[in-house]
């Protein structure tokens, strides 16, 4: 999913673009002079990307190039060992509890004590 702006004339106009089988399919958002519509496209262009306040846990690399669902594995493991309990409230919106416990037991970015805090947390009574 993304955000499509086309200018007409002088006037700028967002649209919603998703793929819907092997079809692609544009839904109109309105002008983007109206406050609400640009307002939606920050809140959809942020919503595929590592917030702004969370930056600092990816000190590595450059948190506009991550992927979100390519490196999920990546994502999730900095977040458990390095991030604040905010980020890990924004890290459930993002993925299901399933792959978070997933890379919880297989991921070795883990430290033995974040995996131990962790496995409480989501109350998962055996972690390797």
């Amino acid at each position: 999913m993304s955000v499509l702006i086309r200018t007409i004339g002088n006037r700028q106009y967002a649209y919603l673009v998703r793929r819907s089988g092997g079809r692609t399919v544009q839904t109109y958002l309105g002008p983007m002079a109206r406050v609400e519509v640009a307002a939606k496209v920050a809140a959809l262009k942020e919503e595929g990307s590592i917030p702004s306040q969370f930056h600092r846990f990816f000190w590595d690399t450059d948190p506009a190039a991550i992927d979100l669902h390519q490196h999920a594995t990546y994502v999730i493991a900095r977040i458990l060992e390095t991030g604040s309990l905010q980020a890990v409230w924004w890290l459930q919106l993002q993925y299901p509890t399933s792959v978070i416990l997933e890379v919880l037991a297989s991921s070795k970015q883990l430290s033995a004590r974040s995996r131990h805090f962790w496995s409480a947390w989501f109350e998962v009574s055996r972690i390797p």
